[in-house]
């Protein structure tokens, strides 16, 4: 193996370690490792970057368009593990959330967003960094110009 081909091998690695380091102990690990490359999902991973001014760690987002009832029970586990909870619910379900999970060892902040339609269809948003959660809700929520 050239050393070009060495070198880009162990950096996929690294990179793969780190993502899966992102969300230890929570299962929307498992989630993205499992629906992240199934047909009808889009996935998005970013490390160390930066998004509408806030320096983030790790951003990961998957769209769903049939995978609901499957992902809905593995997000419940990290729901039990949530410091605070914010959810709204329609028709007896929760349609969307938005969850702080506990820090990291490093002391970074972990947050989780959540929406799921009738149809099955949905989102998840992973966010690690040094954000507070009043930034969240205005990287989230915040009008584009």
């Amino acid at each position: 193996m050239t050393t070009k081909r060495t070198i880009t091998l162990i950096l996929l690695l690294v990179a793969i370690a780190t993502s899966a380091l992102a969300q230890q102990g929570l299962r929307v690990a498992d989630i993205f490792s499992r629906y992240g490359h199934e047909r009808g999902c889009k996935m998005v991973e970013m490390h160390d970057t930066e998004l509408h001014g806030y320096e983030l760690k790790t951003y990961q987002s998957l769209t769903y368009r049939i995978h609901g009832d499957e992902i809905a029970p593995l997000l419940e586990e990290d729901r039990r593990k949530a410091k605070k909870i914010r959810e709204v619910v329609s028709d007896g379900r929760v349609s969307s959330g938005y969850y702080i999970m506990p820090p990291t060892a490093e002391g970074l902040n972990r947050y989780g967003l959540y929406t799921q339609k009738q149809d099955n269809s949905g989102a998840i948003v992973y966010i690690e960094g040094k954000l507070e959660p009043d930034d969240i809700l205005k990287l989230c929520y915040q009008r584009r110009k």
